[in-house]
């Protein structure tokens, strides 16, 4: 597998009145193409501040991130948009889902914004909502409106799957199913996924582990043998 994504000498620094706070600190990098890469590290040590970077919604201080052989980090406005658009989708901890739309016009909702769009029934029935399909977000449980928050992004067919906290809010065994359903896309798929969260045990699941703390990565290497979600424990 070729390299896919390039993080090269990252700084992130935010000006906190008379106090600059260092939020990554010189980070390279880099994920091949189809990995599932777990970005592992307790609260404040980056995480989300390098999957906003990735994603291009925030700006790094200086250092420079190539995705697909697109460098996100010199893209204008306009570009950046494409970029999220029809490059990135984005799974958060809160499904963020729109409440006046059922399960399905959620997905449908994403498919029209791109020009590549996966078959919405067909992703649908990957996330096991067929039967919910015509469902509101008020009528869904906690872990089938995540299931929606992640066909959802599927669909738009993106080139790399940024997951924050995907099993945040849900309780274990809702989680682990979760998980499944992550791998599953990556296998089907072949999508590049970034899942970033605090416990450790997730790590398990990866094929690549990134550690970070304080800003910086302690420890990045291939799985070996990536564990079946199913036989983790939290």
């Amino acid at each position: 597998m070729a390299e896919f994504i390039a993080v090269s000498a990252i700084n992130k620094a935010y000006q906190m009145g008379e106090i600059t706070v260092n939020a990554l600190r010189d980070m390279t990098f880099s994920v091949e193409e189809g990995e599932f890469v777990v970005i592992l590290g307790p609260s404040g040590s980056g995480k989300s501040t390098l999957l906003n970077l990735i994603g291009g919604m925030d700006f790094p201080t200086s250092g420079g991130i190539v995705v697909a052989g697109k460098e996100v980090t010199a893209l204008d406005e306009k570009a950046l948009t494409d970029y999220r658009r029809h490059d990135i989708g984005f799974v958060f901890q809160f499904y963020n889902l729109m409440a006046n739309l059922t399960a399905r016009e959620n997905v449908e909702l994403a498919t029209q914004i791109t020009f590549d769009a996966l078959d919405v029934d067909e992703v649908l029935g990957d996330v096991a909502l067929t039967q919910r399909q015509d469902h509101f977000p008020s009528q869904l449980s906690g872990g089938e409106q995540q299931r929606v928050a992640i066909a959802r992004a599927v669909a738009k067919n993106p080139k790399v799957l940024l997951c924050d906290e995907p099993t945040g809010a849900l309780d274990y065994a809702t989680g682990v199913n979760i998980l499944k359903l992550l791998k599953k896309i990556n296998e089907k798929y072949h999508k590049t996924i970034l899942v970033i969260t605090h416990n450790a045990a997730i790590g398990n699941i990866g094929d690549r582990v990134i550690r970070l703390r304080s800003g910086r990565i302690t420890h990045n290497e291939k799985n070996p043998s990536p564990m079946d979600p199913e036989r983790i424990e939290w």
